[in-house]
């Protein structure tokens, strides 16, 4: 057991994708806390650790998907990856939680006031997650581009400026995940809840998986790379 439980959550995830289901269901997160070993991360929540390394051996047997190799070829490849898919993603899902998450607000709020502060947190989350992705796209990525291409970021300074920034935004986000599930006891709707009551909790539920895959792949790949490549040009 000790091959698994000295390594990082991140480093288990980046060698094999498909293992981020198993953190999924048992609600480690891969992607901002990624840097803690796998023991540490189940103490954190009270889980046993033996319980979660038999989880991850019997994914051994299994074929991984072929479907996460192709964005792992070159910085250009994860760049159009992390756009076309999570980015896209990201801008559609938003817009459409925030008005559920208002409805449902109006008329469950008064019974449950965590819908309240629910829809409160995500107005928030909704408005500094565009604004992050915005940032990524319009300068960290370029960079990005532009040092795989073998140029120096020049007058815009190191990449590891931006990253700092987004590494800790991503925290940030991370935190407001964390913060969803608690509202919403682990997107587990009421027997009393409507059909858009549990479109939202489903939705959330789909945001929080996408959003670990996404922060995981820049996390744990494209900003060490990137970083790699700009300290040998």
């Amino acid at each position: 057991m000790n091959g698994w439980v000295d390594r990082t959550v991140g480093e288990l995830v980046l060698e094999r994708p498909s293992r981020s289901k198993v953190f999924e269901k048992v609600g480690l997160d891969y992607c901002c806390k990624g840097h803690e070993a796998l023991a540490k991360a189940c103490a954190d929540k009270g889980l046993e650790v033996g319980i979660v390394v038999q989880a991850l051996e019997a994914l051994e047997t299994s074929p991984e998907p072929l479907e996460f190799d192709t964005w792992k070829e070159s910085v250009p490849a994860l760049v159009e990856h992390l756009v076309s898919t999570h980015h896209a993603y990201t801008k559609e899902a938003l817009p459409r939680l925030m008005f559920l998450a208002e409805k449902v607000a109006r008329v469950h709020g008064p019974e449950d006031t965590r819908l309240i502060e629910l829809r409160n947190a995500f107005e928030i989350f909704l408005q500094e997650t565009v604004e992050h992705l915005q940032k990524e796209e319009m300068i960290l990525f370029p960079m990005c581009l532009g040092i795989a291409a073998g140029q120096a970021a020049g007058h815009c300074g190191s990449v590891s400026m931006p990253i700092g920034r987004m590494e800790y935004e991503h925290v940030k986000h991370g935190a407001n995940l964390e913060l969803f599930r608690e509202l919403t006891d682990g997107y587990l709707p009421p027997a009393h809840a409507c059909n858009t009551y549990r479109a939202l909790l489903d939705g959330l539920h789909e945001l929080e998986q996408d959003l670990h895959r996404h922060i995981h792949k820049e996390n744990h790949l494209l900003f060490p790379w990137v970083q790699k490549l700009e300290q040998a040009i």
